[in-house]
């Protein structure tokens, strides 16, 4: 008889994505819960940053343009101190008068243009300025408030769209059903998930199942959105990075990984923002430090996403990926090339105590 596993299942925006779940970064920016118009340089680098293209943009490349903005970002301010001596001495029936019977005016037409007025046309002209009592405050303070509003509208967002998700044509679903079967067998799983979102299955049981949230979750309403530490930026902006937000005390995925029999990753990239967490894993995998070899198992979406974790691996390992490969060989899943891969997931279910003919069942699903 086979010795009881500890299982690690670390996932990743992936994850959420191939269980059907809206939350991209795209899905996230275009929803009413964003505070895209909210007059702050940051906000306005983001908006800048992907006018066009949000479809291709994902949340590490956030993390990361928040990093490049604390480091070489233009900061100054987005409101000209004529529009703010403009909406500090104007009460919004007088801005109303303004736009109904004036006309409007230059400045009245930029804050317009900007999103930073709000004039409603019903029967008569309306006239509105959210945020209007943070005109008075530094860039600087509206940018911290600017990441505490974009974190309070991505909680308001996901819990919005986050439901028990029902057994579905999903990689990701029959995984997390096979570590429950798993559990069931007197094998240890251990989660540990960088999402946001409730790790959960509908219709099935995953209370001896602990789960981790490295970054908070949004059922407690404490979510950590920022970029890493290790590089130098002004203390002024260090607010960015995760480690400064008084919510911040990740659980201990380092010695989970090091006693660890076998690793699944799903739908995470294993990039420069979390490197901390997984690159002395990887490292011992390589040098011969390593008091276990565990299996190390990837689900991925497709060859490109493969390359890409790839690229992420020969930076973890110090450019050393051919020595991880002569000793660890990382299984790669890809999820949406399952016509390729079913008999590596086949084998996958069934070596985590699901039976032949239910594994085939779900392959003859995922496939149609």
């Amino acid at each position: 008889m086979a010795e009881p596993r500890k299982i690690v299942l670390i996932l990743g925006n992936g994850f959420d994505l191939d269980l059907g779940l809206k939350t991209s970064y795209k899905d996230f920016w275009e929803s009413e819960f964003c505070p895209r118009d909210y007059p702050a340089p940051l906000i306005h680098h983001l908006n800048q940053k992907w006018p066009d293209n949000l479809d291709a943009v994902k949340w590490y490349d956030l993390e990361n343009e928040l990093l490049n903005y604390a480091i070489q970002g233009d900061k100054s301010d987005v409101v000209s101190v004529h529009e703010r001596d403009y909406i500090q001495s104007n009460s919004d029936y007088e801005l109303h008068n303004r736009i109904n019977f004036i006309g409007g005016d230059d400045i009245m037409s930029s804050l317009v243009e900007k999103g930073y007025m709000k004039i409603s046309k019903n029967l008569v002209y309306k006239v509105s300025i959210p945020y209007k009592e943070d005109y008075s405050q530094t860039s600087n303070w509206r940018d911290r408030k600017a990441l505490k509003l974009i974190k309070e509208g991505l909680c308001k967002y996901l819990t919005f769209i986050d439901k028990p998700i029902p057994e579905s044509h999903s990689v990701a679903f029959h995984l997390l059903l096979a570590m429950t079967k798993c559990v069931k067998a007197g094998d240890t799983v251990d989660i540990y998930s960088f999402n946001y979102t409730r790790v959960q299955l509908q219709g099935h049981s995953m209370d001896r199942i602990p789960v981790y949230y490295m970054h908070g979750s949004c059922e407690k309403d404490k979510i950590i959105v920022g970029t890493r530490d290790g590089t130098p930026i002004i203390p002024e902006y260090d607010f960015l990075q995760k480690v400064m937000d008084d919510s911040f005390l990740p659980p201990d995925i380092v010695r989970a990984l090091d006693n660890a029999d076998e690793v699944i990753i799903f739908g995470h990239s294993l990039g420069e923002n979390d490197r901390q967490y997984f690159e002395k894993f990887f490292t011992n995998q390589t040098n011969g430090s390593n008091q276990k070899e565990p299996y190390i198992i990837i689900f991925t979406r497709d060859s490109n996403s493969m390359k890409d974790i790839k690229r992420s691996l020969k930076s973890l390992t110090g450019d050393r990926l051919s020595l991880l490969y002569s000793s660890n060989l990382p299984i790669f899943i890809r999820t949406g090339e399952l016509k390729e891969d079913q008999k590596l997931f086949f084998d996958f279910l069934v070596d985590h105590h699901t039976d032949m003919h239910f594994a085939s069942e779900v392959i003859g699903k995922l496939l149609k």
